[in-house]
């Protein structure tokens, strides 16, 4: 049986001293749910088949929610591919003096747009302009 100190998610029927299983509804909503926070500590390993942990609306987290975070997180985190949805976009870098930065800053600001549109649309122009 599960209990509040054994998961970092508790499922609220637990506090009601109940002794017999409560039956949980799985939320089949978009990922993540507003209601879960994830923290990581010293005790935040958890075997989901050898423990109960639930969110905070009741439904309980197994390796399918888990691996729906995760690619979640691997679809979301970051800037936006300029290639194509889940695609990661190459990346060109380069250093700039702080007064080209700044200039750089100002125009962006003043156009808005980012720096980094303005790169890009300054290369592709030089691109296309000095193409064989």
């Amino acid at each position: 049986m599960h209990t509040k100190s054994n998961c970092a998610w508790h499922n609220p029927a637990c506090d009601a001293g109940r002794t017999e299983e409560k039956a949980v509804t799985e939320y089949n909503g978009p990922w993540p749910t507003d209601d879960i926070e994830l923290s990581l500590d010293d005790e935040s390993d958890v075997d989901l088949q050898a423990e109960e942990v639930y969110d905070r609306r009741g439904n309980r987290i197994d390796q399918a929610s888990v691996d729906a975070a995760v690619e979640h997180v691997r679809r979301t985190v970051g800037r936006p591919s300029l290639t194509a949805p889940g695609t990661r976009s190459p990346q060109v870098t380069f250093r700039l003096s702080p007064e080209e930065k700044a200039a750089a800053r100002e125009l962006a600001e003043r156009e808005g747009k980012t720096v980094s549109q303005l790169a890009r649309e300054a290369f592709a122009r030089y691109l296309r302009d000095h193409a064989a």
